[in-house]
């Protein structure tokens, strides 16, 4: 009957410690995981009214908002909790609006928390 304890302690720890290891080398080789999903910079001498738009992979929005941006301000969003704790990859179109004109759209894929992609939005660059 202790064998079978200590088998069965043995088959708990071994997934534990491979999967607790494999966070751990993504973390040495990596770094910290990023926690912006997006962030928005105006490095421009004048102001700008900024919207942005972020729809899933079904093309359903998940996040719209608007800003604006004076010289040398930046504004950014942390990743949504979903995100964060997926262990899949997740699809994502970032449709940004410039002063009223469409300035660009980007598709990104993003693995969950581990991913150091975030969208990064530069004006007057």
């Amino acid at each position: 009957m202790q064998n079978i304890r200590k088998i069965l302690l043995i088959l708990l720890i071994i997934p534990i410690v491979a999967i607790v290891g494999y966070y751990a080398l993504i973390f040495i080789l990596g770094g910290p995981a990023l926690p912006n999903f997006f962030e928005l910079n105006n490095h421009d001498a004048g102001t700008h009214e900024v919207s942005v738009e972020i729809l899933n992979s079904h093309n359903e929005s998940i996040f719209k908002e608007s800003y604006r941006l004076h010289p040398e301000e930046s504004v950014s969003r942390t990743k949504p909790f979903n995100l964060k704790n997926s262990f899949e990859q997740k699809k994502y179109t970032f449709k940004v609006v410039l002063d009223n004109g469409v300035a660009e759209e980007k598709n990104l894929d993003i693995f969950a928390s581990l991913e150091h992609s975030y969208y990064k939005f530069i004006l007057g660059q």
